[in-house]
């Protein structure tokens, strides 16, 4: 008979599941992406700068801000912390190009405040969808109808990207440095971001799994 076993029990054996989700930043027109991320920790919040991503990205962009507005969204990685370099890879037919710096927060903390996986769907469900995104439009979304639909990205043979395992929160998510289980920057940048926030530990998301766990809980090294 197969063992009966609690479901946290479970998930701590699923090598392929993490507690945790990972926001990179990425250069921007006037700044690295190393800028961003202590910008990020002036303002201790993740805007939300971008509508396009979902599904009605393309029908947004000939409505009104305050519309497009509701469609901002902040995005995250499922994807394990001894693999977030997978999502550095310079990936053909994918237009960004994440940097090696950014935060890591436990799963709880972005679901408490709005945080959902991306619903990945093909084409022909998601087009389903537009009487609800009409409607929403009708009445400048008062329903919270963006809510749901901000999720929302295709799934295809050309246009497949859930291994990314995406999440996100529509609009700003404000935190607090307590918040942060830790964040992430090149091995030779530990020293200055460490020194600028004491309390936040750092890792390089090229380090494996032992070296990673050796920074963040000062497991003793063998003689």
């Amino acid at each position: 008979m197969v063992e009966l076993i609690s479901k946290e029990d479970l998930l701590d054996q699923k090598r392929d599941y993490s507690p945790f989700l990972i926001h990179l930043t990425r250069d921007a027109k006037q700044f690295s992406a190393k800028d961003v991320l202590k910008q990020i920790f002036g303002d201790k919040e993740l805007r939300a700068y971008s509508f396009t991503y979902c599904f009605f990205g393309k029908a947004l962009e000939s409505k009104d801000k305050s519309l497009q507005d509701k469609f901002k969204v902040v995005c995250f990685t499922e994807t394990p912390l001894d693999q977030t370099d997978m999502l550095l890879k310079r990936v053909e037919g994918r237009n960004i190009e994440l940097k090696p710096y950014g935060l890591v927060f436990k799963k709880e903390f972005v679901i408490q405040n709005g945080g959902n996986p991306v619903f990945y769907m093909s084409r022909s469900l998601a087009r389903s969808l537009w009487p609800l995104y009409n409607k929403g439009v009708e009445k400048q979304f008062s329903d919270g109808e963006n809510d749901l639909l901000a999720l929302v990205t295709i799934c295809e043979k050309w246009n497949d990207w859930h291994w990314e395992r995406e999440w996100r929160t529509v609009g700003r998510l404000k935190f607090k440095l307590g918040d942060i289980f830790c964040g992430l920057c090149p091995e030779d940048d530990i020293q200055e971001f460490e020194y600028l926030r004491e309390r936040v530990k750092f890792i390089d998301p090229s380090w494996g799994i032992n070296k990673i766990l050796d920074r963040l809980v000062n497991l003793p090294k063998s003689k």
